[in-house]
């Protein structure tokens, strides 16, 4: 008898994570771009996209001929197959009586159910983290939500005791110290203690998400060329410079204050990996200026990955016919990325 021929090692198949991508406000763009970035064959390739969301609203509103939609009610049911998008159907039952670009209570209480689903999957680790569609904070205040946005709701689901906000888009990377509150509260908010409290947490969570070193920081002023050593501000010599100092004596590479309108160009330069924002526009409009499209919100703190597209519901391209016309996916694929990136612990994107 002939011994059997050695035909190799037995191939196996890896399989594809599944990677929840939640549609956000029923009545804007999330929807869409969801289900766009869902169907892209680049991200196809990489992992299994699941839609988290009503399925109504995806069948309805949403004019993508090019797809189809299969709603499912167990991820066993997911179809593996080019064109088609799978969602997780998360019903409503008043979602037909929702109004297309505009905030509404309807909204705010799909798009919560939503995001309770997609937690839910994501502390039961069936989807390698979460990607969120863009939510209205007046819809969520209509349904009677009591936090402002994604990050604080998230961090509660998930008995988080604290995330913070980091923002990327192509080399630019900042963290955001104070985020959703008006101008006038921000110097009250600027201490040693948030400083140093901030920079420390995320640098330490963020080697952990992805197995890198430690990051470069560099530190924006509050004011005017930094507050020109007290003659434009006092709240740098006050809280900004002894946060610096006390950062380096632990160890950590910290440079600033520096000029708010000069530290971008050292970061693009690579002097830094990151930069200290000390409030929301300071540090979101370089880069929405410089990567419209390519801006991504990363939590960190959370017990599993999520990121989210840097761009609001876009209410006002509902109006277009068919509404969201030429909608573009960019920024929720590039938040895929990064999902993806971290939930396998690559090292840093810069």
């Amino acid at each position: 008898m002939k011994p059997p021929k050695n035909r190799g090692p037995r191939r196996t198949t890896v399989q594809r994570p599944f990677l929840a991508l939640t549609t956000g406000d029923p009545a804007g763009i999330g929807p869409t771009v969801s289900a766009l970035g869902a169907a892209s064959p680049d991200l196809r390739h990489r992992c299994r996209p699941l839609l988290v969301g009503n399925a109504w609203v995806l069948t309805h509103f949403c004019r993508l001929p090019s797809l189809k939609i299969n709603p499912i009610a167990d991820l066993s049911d997911y179809r593996d197959a080019p064109g088609v998008v799978n969602v997780l159907h998360v019903p409503h039952p008043a979602i037909s009586s929702l109004v297309p670009g505009r905030p509404q209570k309807i909204a705010g209480e799909s798009a919560v159910l939503s995001l309770r689903t997609a937690a839910a999957l994501a502390l039961r680790g069936q989807v390698c983290g979460v990607v969120t569609g863009p939510v209205s904070k007046e819809s969520f205040k209509a349904a009677g939500v009591p936090f402002p946005g994604h990050t604080e709701l998230l961090a509660a689901l998930c008995g988080a005791p604290r995330v913070e906000m980091l923002l990327a888009a192509g080399p630019l990377k900042t963290l955001l110290l104070t985020r959703h509150i008006p101008l006038k509260d921000v110097p009250g908010r600027i201490t040693t203690e948030t400083i140093v409290s901030a920079v420390s947490f995320t640098d330490g969570r963020w080697r952990k998400m992805s197995a890198g070193r430690r990051l470069r920081w560099g530190v924006c002023g509050l004011n005017p060329h930094a507050g020109d050593n007290g003659l434009l501000g006092a709240e740098e010599k006050r809280a900004v410079v002894p946060a610096v100092k006390r950062l380096r004596r632990r160890g950590l590479p910290v440079e600033g204050p520096f000029s708010a309108d000069a530290v971008w160009a050292k970061h693009a330069a690579g002097a830094f990996d990151i930069v200290l924002s000390l409030y929301h526009d300071q540090g979101m409009i370089p880069l929405k200026t410089l990567y419209p499209n390519a801006v991504v919100n990363i939590t960190v703190g959370l017990p599993w990955v999520r990121t989210s597209p840097g761009h609001g519901t876009a209410f006002d391209l509902a109006r277009r016919s068919p509404p969201f016309k030429n909608a573009d996916p960019s920024a929720t694929l590039a938040a895929a990325r990064w999902a993806l990136a971290l939930s396998q612990k690559h090292p840093p994107l810069f």
